[in-house]
């Protein structure tokens, strides 16, 4: 089958291609974000909703830290993409190892940041007593493998680069089979909690490392170990950064304004608006997953065909796009209010939702934020393929700019609606629903930004073919 093959986005219909392209990279981000899910759900059965709560409560912390790598990452093989296109394998050898090291590095400064600053960042998030330990205990394992999981992240990445997206999709899928097995073994038999949760991811990304690495050495070639391997290149290696670190800034300052979000909701219901967030947020992830994979195979696409200088093909793929993930768009629309009343029967335990006093106040907010963020979904859809697009013509600055736009919209809507709403009682049930518009704000005011850059760049390249 085609779909397991690598593909040269350099041909054939655009929009053709990259769904075809997209489609392990869907399966693979459902296994990854199988992850958590998988952690989430084995604790619910072996050790109680606290637990999935105290993870989950605290996932703001690990995306403004893991994010910020994953994003620089992302970036580094853009350049891989580009080399690709061009058919200059040479120098992807070299971009490949200079891409790997840079990702390492970074992997290491953040799992040392993240030692030192996590555990002030959970006392600020206001998050109860009650899940404080268990968060932390988590979270000390996970920043461990922390360089483990950039660098399975940024091979991954190397190879859909190239145009294999469906090896990190198998690799995905063993290594989500390990952390089941692990993950039961260490919280059901030896009952060690949210510990045995981030053992059992540990170990899985070591073996996604691992599998990775054989499969790239025994598959190409060109990207085996070779005397100038290791040599890093001065100039290779200030465009790589110059590409990945504002991605990764970006993606840090997105999951800032998720920080603040979360540490403003968690003021609501004594503690129960955050059990609602360890419900919501997993869903969300999932619907969004479709619009997330169309992008990313439209970021190697664009990459791929900007190293072989066809602007026009660019341009057509994004328009071709734009109308695939409208139709995706109205799928999940439909599915997510379909699921609004299940969603906290997934992710807590029955007894928790049932229960006369707090079941229905975790359900109402639960329902509101959903009802209120699902219609503007097809926003998100947008302003993911700009970015993608914007990053494969090697424009990383506007996503940026565009990530800090989205920050100060949420902030503002944060700290200043729910007191409009309600200045009496900032953390009544009305203002919670102030809360809930502060993401679709910050997707609209994204889309601005970058949608807007996008048009004004395929003008540009207009020009350029035209004369």
């Amino acid at each position: 089958m085609k779909v397991f093959k690598q593909i040269d986005l350099t041909k054939g219909t655009p929009w053709k291609v990259i769904l075809l392209f997209s489609l392990p990279i869907l399966l693979s981000l459902i296994l990854s974000n199988a992850f958590s899910l998988i952690n989430a759900l084995v604790l619910k059965v072996t050790v109680g909703g606290d637990s999935v709560t105290a993870i989950n409560s605290t996932s703001s912390i690990s995306m403004i830290l893991f994010n910020f790598a994953y994003g620089c990452s992302g970036g580094f093989v853009i350049l891989l993409s580009s080399y690709f296109g061009k058919k200059d394998f040479t120098q992807l050898r070299k971009s490949f190892y200079n891409g790997l090291f840079l990702s390492v590095l970074v992997g290491l400064v953040i799992t040392i940041l993240g030692l030192f600053v996590y555990e002030d960042l959970i006392k600020l998030l206001k998050i109860d007593e009650v899940y404080f330990n268990k968060a932390k205990d988590y979270y000390y394992i996970i920043l461990f493998s922390f360089v483990l999981m950039v660098i399975s992240n940024y091979l991954s990445n190397a190879l859909r680069a190239i145009g294999d997206s469906s090896a990190p999709l198998i690799i995905s899928l063993i290594a989500t089979l390990f952390n089941v097995i692990f993950a039961f073994i260490f919280t059901g038999l030896i009952k060690w909690d949210t510990q045995g949760v981030a053992v059992a991811t540990l170990l899985a990304n070591l073996f996604s490392c691992t599998i990775s690495f054989i499969y790239i050495f025994k598959k190409y070639d060109y990207l085996r170990i070779h005397r100038d391997s290791f040599k890093l290149e001065k100039d290779m290696s200030l465009h790589m950064l110059k590409l990945g670190l504002p991605l990764g800034l970006q993606w840090a300052v997105l999951f800032v304004g998720s920080f603040f979000q979360s540490r403003t909701i968690n003021g609501f219901g004594n503690g129960l608006a955050t059990k609602a967030v360890s419900c919501y947020s997993p869903i969300e992830q999932y619907l969004c997953m479709p619009l997330h994979a169309i992008s990313s195979a439209l970021l190697s696409f664009v990459a791929q065909n900007y190293g072989n200088e066809d602007f026009a093909r660019i341009k057509k793929g994004f328009k071709e796009v734009l109308l695939v993930d409208i139709s995706i768009y109205i799928v999940i629309f439909i599915i997510g209010y379909s699921l609004i009343d299940h969603v906290p029967y997934i992710f807590m335990p029955k007894e928790e939702i049932d229960h006369v006093i707090n079941g229905p106040i975790i359900k109402y907010y639960v329902s509101t934020f959903l009802h209120i963020t699902i219609p503007f979904y097809i926003l998100q859809g947008i302003l993911t393929i700009s970015r993608s697009t914007l990053q494969g013509i090697q424009k990383p600055m506007i996503p940026f700019i565009s990530g800090v736009g989205e920050l100060f919209a949420r902030l503002a809507v944060c700290f200043f609606i729910p007191s409009i709403i309600n200045p009496m009682n900032p953390i009544s049930n009305e203002s919670y629903v102030g809360v809930c518009f502060s993401t679709p704000f910050a997707w609209f005011v994204s889309v601005v930004i970058m949608g807007g850059s996008v048009i004004y760049f395929f003008k540009k390249y207009k020009n350029i073919e035209s004369n």
